[in-house]
């Protein structure tokens, strides 16, 4: 009984985040920053990854190949007013192996509770970029 009160308690404090990751064109600066913390990106491992998806041509990008590479990908992240994360969007790169691998790190963020908004009482937009490269 005690231990299925725990785990109800630490689910209750675990942040929600949608399944669906969303691409968009958008001025990524004009919505607020999000501002994360004890996270550093992009790590060694994300940079492999996305160098395979070059390698293995899952899609191509201008002037950007396996060996040599700096790519920016913004995304963005719909808060709620308790911190949810209702939406993700990514930016439309024309990758979706990409797109949908900064989605899935913009969801483990949340879920992971290294988000340092504070909620404003309205769902509010939220975006950031990660830039991976290998020179």
């Amino acid at each position: 009984m005690i231990v299925s009160l725990m785990a109800a308690a630490l689910l209750a404090n675990t942040p929600s985040v949608p399944d669906q990751i969303d691409t968009a064109r958008a001025d990524w600066s004009r919505f607020d920053s999000l501002e994360v913390r004890d996270v550093v990106l992009p790590t060694e491992s994300m940079v492999g990854h996305v160098q395979g998806i070059l390698e293995r041509g899952e899609c191509e990008l201008p002037r950007q190949r396996a060996e040599r590479f700096d790519i920016d990908v913004n995304y963005a992240i719909l808060l709620d007013d308790q911190g949810n994360a209702t939406r993700i969007a990514v930016e439309d790169l024309g990758c979706r192996p990409l797109e949908l691998y900064v989605g899935r790190v913009a969801r483990k963020i949340v879920e992971e509770g290294h988000v340092r908004v504070t909620p404003r009482g309205e769902p509010r937009w939220y975006a950031s970029r990660i830039n991976f490269n290998l020179q």
